[in-house]
């Protein structure tokens, strides 16, 4: 039996199962299901995501080249050999989440980027 036979065969035994006569009194296989009854319990909300979400930002060498240089810094005021450029960012994310100011100013440097 050749492959497309054969994707042919599976195809006709799975459309004979969505078809095949219930017994009366249960509901049908292709028939929609009833809508839940009002008094149902109300649907959970989604589950919040626990893992870490991964982006992606192309820079312009310039501003890479002063976010590493303030990243050096930081590393220099706390004594430490490195601190990685992705701290920086994520402390800058977690800013803007908390200050009204900055998020203004961010606003602001958006809007003229998208004039631009």
């Amino acid at each position: 039996m050749s492959k497309a036979e054969e994707l042919r065969a599976r195809a006709q035994r799975a459309t004979e199962r969505a078809v095949t006569p219930v017994p009366s009194g249960e509901p049908s296989r292709t028939e929609a299901p009833a809508a839940a009854p009002a008094t149902a319990a109300p649907m959970r909300p989604p589950a919040v995501r626990a893992s870490p979400v991964r982006i992606t930002a192309d820079l312009p060498p310039k501003h890479y080249r002063d976010l590493i240089a303030y990243a050096g810094e930081i590393a220099n005021t706390l004594g430490k050999a490195k601190v990685a450029h992705v701290q920086v960012i994520r402390a800058l994310v977690a800013e803007l989440a908390e200050s009204d100011d900055l998020q203004g100013r961010i606003a602001n440097r958006v809007a003229q980027q998208l004039e631009s």
